[in-house]
């Protein structure tokens, strides 16, 4: 994920700014503000703006414990949001290691 520089990033993992905007990290709300949740600490967590965005606008969004249960299964098979990556391109060793682990 990248917080500042969208054109490094984009450079360093290979991908174009359009893939890297959906990496941008954002401060996902745990329990959203609609459902409770509050602005604390305790409350948020980093995540790429993709799936802070694809977790709360599902018909009924997971909890924060089977959204992360979700995400292992998925890092388990081999990468999360590879979709977002053009992986078959890229050189092994220029992708994201959260995209090559297999444990997370």
């Amino acid at each position: 994920m990248w917080v500042s520089d969208i054109d490094a990033f984009a450079r360093q993992y290979g991908i174009s700014l359009n893939q890297a905007q959906y990496l941008k990290c954002t401060g996902e709300h745990l329990v959203a503000h609609n459902e409770g949740g509050s602005g604390k600490l305790k409350n948020i967590v980093a995540a790429c703006r993709f799936c802070n965005e694809k977790r709360h606008n599902r018909k009924n969004p997971p909890d924060p414990q089977a959204y992360s249960a979700l995400v292992e299964r998925r890092l388990q098979k081999g990468g999360w949001n590879s979709h977002l990556l053009d992986l078959e391109r890229q050189s092994e060793n220029r992708l994201p290691v959260w995209s090559r682990t297999s444990a997370g």
